[in-house]
């Protein structure tokens, strides 16, 4: 009986994890300021409380990075209307009180304005996005999976990205957190080459 308890226990565990859904929209309306807005939407939440962390880090590097300090104007809203709060707990961290919401959406500022392999950089030309200094993950669910909405400025035509499409060139999905931030993207006008060698397919 102990048993069938507890295999109830993990099934239902199980279930609840993967009925949680992750969705981010990535909106560059203003490229010329070097910020992009994030929206990070969260459903099937329970509990109290949530918290969602910036990386310190970036795949491939062994330094500690401070990506945190170009999160700007962060806000919360939810499903309900209830106020919904939240405060740093630490550099990288954002503790969320999620008074009873069972999906919320987080929205911040990214400021992006320095061209290298561990960061991102935004202009009126294009946009390259490292994803640990862009996207927000919530703190021991690294494993969930979930999209990646682009909204690209007017006058951007192309993405490159080695995420899997879904539904469009400007939607793509992801198994975990660390496939989406192992995906660099170029958004923009760029030009694009296509070549095929030992049967498989290159971009």
């Amino acid at each position: 009986m102990k048993k069938l308890i507890l295999l109830s226990f993990l099934i239902a565990s199980s279930f609840k994890v993967q009925s949680q859904k992750i969705e981010y929209i990535l909106d560059f309306a203003e490229p010329q300021t070097h910020y992009l807005t994030v929206k990070m939407k969260i459903s099937g939440l329970s509990g109290k409380t949530i918290d969602v962390k910036m990386p310190t880090w970036a795949p491939g590097s062994y330094l500690i990075r401070e990506f945190s300090k170009n999160v700007d104007f962060f806000k919360v809203t939810s499903n309900t209307p209830a106020e919904i709060s939240w405060s740093k707990s630490d550099k990288n961290t954002w503790h969320i009180n999620l008074a009873q919401a069972q999906a919320i959406t987080v929205e911040y500022k990214v400021y992006a304005y320095e061209l290298s392999v561990r960061t991102s950089f935004v202009d009126a030309d294009h946009a390259y996005l490292n994803g640990t200094s862009v996207f927000l993950y919530i703190d021991g669910k690294k494993n969930l999976p979930g999209t990646v909405q682009i909204n690209p400025n007017s006058t951007w035509k192309k993405i490159s990205c080695g995420l899997e499409k879904d539904g469009s060139d400007w939607k793509m999905k992801f198994a975990d957190y660390d496939v989406l931030v192992d995906s660099p993207m170029e958004i923009g006008n760029q030009d694009v080459f296509y070549f095929e060698t030992s049967g498989c397919k290159y971009e």
